[in-house]
């Protein structure tokens, strides 16, 4: 066939991930996809709807739809590539994806786009499944992002009281060098958990910044604990005349096409909503998922029992020989704790406003929540936030705890989306 590039661009994830032949039974998988809300009008969605014309032999069709979308859009890059092979299939045989693109980074890199696109739209997990790293949202929470770089996605939650309901899921792009940042300038994407800190409108940045940023807190207090450096991790936008940047083309941040940036940003209050980033983000059913979401809590709830218990050692069993406040180290802290102990009769602890999240690529816990406290000398109100971490021995242990700033509910860009 003489647009055979374009096959093999479409295929490109599904003979490598699922085989040629289910690839070839795919057919309609495009509709109803994720991609801005399943909305038809998504340039992804529009994209990809020319792509199974493509599967289906339509290349009229294909043409026609890809025509319009390069003309309204002539800055999405892939699109102009799928284009350029529709019409050049129509004049001569080519047996490559971009053979007028040389085989370059360039290159490889849309390639590596509408690999991911193609898989995102078609991955049921992500339509009926939930991330594992979601323990526990009270409803203080309203939404949470995770990122899967691995896919080049984002994917926004709605927390709502019975199980977190997906809203919309976007192409993402990462930093240059990958995922797994350790040290400043290594042009890496921070993994962990993470909390959107502030909004920076784009009158105040750099055209390369877009429709705005939200800083999150990295490094936060585990990366610092194992020597991690750097700062200036944003989601932000794209520059004057980008639709996206490729899937590796930060210096760390996670970045969005602008309309995707402001949809997202009608949905997050600051030093609230989390970022959880990780690479192969686990997915479970219903059932798994609850079970794994009363087995965290159940953890969280031990400590809280075991402080009130007023059974000193107990309680300090759930903090690790590394831990630290910032100030006390463990041995500190336990003296601190049996002393003040001795003075009280009565300890009554409440929990409010909880997120258990979890670390998508390592054994960490993040525990945030409006602790309450109250005893027969003393009383007081506080936001606090823990890393647990499981270790060697196979037991969850805090390994930092301190507070933090009382989080606000704000939705900064809402207004500039018009």
């Amino acid at each position: 066939m003489k647009f055979s590039s374009i096959i093999f661009t479409v295929f490109y994830s599904a003979v490598i991930s699922f085989g040629f032949s289910n690839a070839l039974a795919m057919e309609g998988a495009v509709e109803g996809t994720l991609g801005g809300a399943g909305d038809s009008s998504h340039p992804e969605v529009r994209l990809l709807d020319a792509v199974q014309d493509i599967q289906s032999s339509d290349l009229s069709s294909a043409e026609s739809k890809l025509k319009t979308l390069v003309s309204e859009m002539p800055d999405f890059k892939l699109a102009q590539l799928v284009y350029a092979d529709v019409l050049m299939s129509k004049v001569k045989g080519i047996h490559n994806p971009g053979p007028d693109l040389n085989d370059s980074l360039e290159k490889s890199l849309l390639l590596t786009e509408i690999k991911n696109r193609y898989q995102a739209v078609n991955d049921d997990i992500a339509k009926t499944g939930f991330p594992k790293v979601l323990a526990r949202l009270d409803a203080f929470y309203r939404h949470v992002i995770v990122v899967d770089l691995t896919k080049s996605r984002l994917y926004l939650f709605d927390n709502t009281p019975q199980l977190p309901v997906l809203m919309d899921d976007f192409f993402v792009s990462m930093g240059r060098s990958g995922a797994g940042k350790v040290s400043e300038g290594d042009l890496k994407t921070p993994l962990g958990v993470y909390f959107i800190q502030s909004y920076i409108a784009p009158d105040q940045l750099a055209d390369k910044y877009g429709a705005g940023a939200y800083p999150i807190n990295y490094p936060n207090a585990w990366d610092r604990l194992n020597g991690k450096t750097g700062h200036g991790i944003w989601l932000h936008g794209t520059r004057s005349g980008t639709y996206n940047r490729p899937p590796l083309a930060s210096e760390g941040c996670v970045v969005l096409p602008n309309e995707d940036l402001l949809n997202l940003g009608t949905h997050i209050d600051l030093k609230s909503t989390p970022v959880l980033i990780g690479e192969n983000i686990q997915w479970l059913g219903e059932e798994q998922w609850l079970m794994h979401k009363n087995k965290i809590g159940q953890l969280h709830e031990q400590w809280k029992n075991d402080w009130e218990s007023m059974n000193v050692e107990s309680y300090l069993q759930h903090y690790s020989v590394r831990f630290t406040n910032g100030k006390k180290d463990i041995y500190n802290w336990s003296d601190h704790k049996r002393r003040i102990a001795k003075h009280k009769t009565f300890v009554k602890v409440e929990l409010s406003n909880v997120s258990l999240l979890q670390h998508p690529n390592e054994d960490v816990m993040v525990a945030t929540f409006l602790q309450t406290y109250a005893s027969d000398n003393f009383s007081s109100q506080s936001w606090k936030r823990q890393y647990w971490n499981k270790e060697n021995d196979g037991k969850w242990r805090i390994v930092f705890e301190g507070e933090i700033s009382m989080p606000v509910k704000s939705q900064l860009a809402e207004n500039r989306k018009n």
